[in-house]
């Protein structure tokens, strides 16, 4: 069930073997509870795949804030973490064509003062 949210109550409730009031009321409570965060879907504008990359940064620690909050500001940044340690930041790029890569990394990402780019991956084959 988690990897299909349209799944209706009614079909849920046979596939239990319970009512399909009992499943609507547990599913409220699980949502009550904060078990189930959300309930949203995955969709697909463009039937053109997006280019999607890792890049990890090494940044310059006394400007982290900054670094952050200018990143966070790149259109094309889908994802920010920051690893532990002197691991600096990871972050995942999603574009529409390879050819908009290097724009990126020069005219935006290189431009914020204190980053260093340590290594970028192109990601060739979504395994899960």
């Amino acid at each position: 069930m988690k990897h299909d949210s349209r799944v209706s109550f009614n079909e849920i409730s046979k596939k239990i073997g319970k009512t399909e009031a009992t499943v609507r009321r547990r599913v409220k409570k699980l949502v009550q509870e904060g078990v189930i965060e959300k309930f949203t879907i995955e969709y697909n504008i463009n039937s053109k795949p997006k280019t999607r990359a890792t890049v990890k940064i090494e940044p310059n620690f006394k400007q982290i804030k900054k670094i952050i909050s200018e990143l966070k500001n790149i259109e094309e940044i889908s994802n920010i973490w920051r690893l532990s340690g002197d691991c600096g930041l990871f972050m995942m790029i999603e574009i529409d064509s390879i050819e908009e890569f290097n724009p990126l990394i020069e005219d935006k990402i290189s431009q914020i003062e204190g980053i260093k780019i340590a290594e970028t991956c192109f990601i060739t084959d979504v395994i899960k």
